[in-house]
């Protein structure tokens, strides 16, 4: 046999090998990213569930009114395939996998002045589909250390997140990457009230027009009193991305809907003043520069700095627009 033909042979071989180690790789990590329960039925902790995929996290969250326990930080991970399976079909296959993973809060370790950080490992929350158990979704809880557990006894979990998980039994209306998808795709149970939020208010107004989103926002506002997913701050953050991508229209809206909707706000004002001094619209930006100065100067918790800094703002855009 020829050199040249047992070389090929050789790489031809080493090719094969490769491709059967890709498999089976390929099929280890499929098989570690679904439920493995040991003789006694306990789920057994994922070792590889920092590799899924990042859904949200969450710090001090409590689905009651009454009194929590100490606020932790969670983060949560899904197995790749279930997370494939749901975005192809609105599902989630069975054997889809869920960790809560659960940390203390520290705020002034190393140069950290304000805020939290997470810091102690706290365990882990499990949520599991898997058909051939007694229940279709169990739940598990893993203290730390510990490396499999028995299902969590009652149907407390069960039956909460029946009752008001968004999407089966999966609270996707936490999760950022996934609710914007599943509102979109009509998954979201029709019990399951989702407050309205920036990213669907600016699809409303791109694909509907501002009088359907603002009717979209009023609705929201009686159904959802007390949601602060579209407070001034964010009104105030979308109006500024309206005017980046040049829909200056639409920004003096949101503008004219903050100051509707908080009047006493002198930023409010001043923004509004800003967008119509831009849209070249003199008149308006007069008269929401004349109101800016007006709260400044009643508003008794403002420093002299502060209403001097409104003030000078609102004149000098008074004396621009003047001469238009």
């Amino acid at each position: 046999m020829k050199k040249t033909t047992l070389i090929l042979i050789f790489f031809a071989c080493l090719l094969g090998l490769a491709a059967w180690s890709d498999r089976n790789a390929a099929a280890s990590s499929n098989a570690s990213n679904q439920p493995a329960y040991t003789p006694d039925g306990k789920l057994m902790v994922p070792a590889n569930y920092r590799d899924w995929i990042f859904l949200t996290s969450g710090f001090g969250m409590n689905y009651s009114t009454g009194p929590g326990n100490n606020p932790m930080f969670t983060n949560v991970y899904v197995a790749p395939e279930a997370y494939q399976g749901f975005k192809t079909s609105g599902k989630w296959p069975d054997k889809s996998m869920f960790i809560v993973e659960i940390y203390s809060p520290a705020s002034h370790g190393s140069i950290n002045k304000a805020g939290h950080y997470q810091d102690s490992y706290m365990g882990l929350d499990v949520e599991v589909k898997d058909a051939s158990r007694p229940h279709e979704w169990s739940y598990y809880n893993f203290d730390p250390g510990v490396t499999s557990a028995e299902v969590m006894p009652g149907g407390g979990c069960n039956k909460c997140h029946n009752d008001n998980a968004a999407v089966e039994h999966t609270f996707v209306q936490f999760y950022p990457t996934l609710l914007d998808f599943a509102t979109d795709k009509g998954l979201i149970k029709p019990t399951v009230n989702i407050p309205l939020n920036e990213s669907r208010f600016l699809k409303l107004v791109s694909n509907s027009g501002w009088n359907a989103a603002e009717q979209a926002y009023e609705a929201d506002r009686q159904k959802n009193p007390d949601s602060d997913l579209l407070n001034e701050h964010v009104l105030n953050m979308m109006g500024f991305q309206l005017q980046g991508d040049k829909k200056q229209a639409e920004a003096i809206s949101v503008f004219k809907l903050v100051t509707k909707k908080y009047p006493n706000s002198i930023n409010a004002y001043d923004n509004l003043a800003d967008a119509y001094a831009e849209a070249k619209q003199a008149d308006l930006a007069i008269t929401a520069s004349k109101q800016e100065m007006a709260l400044a100067q009643g508003d008794s918790t403002l420093t002299a700095e502060r209403k001097k800094y409104f003030t000078d703002l609102a004149q000098k855009r008074i004396e621009a627009m003047s001469k238009h």
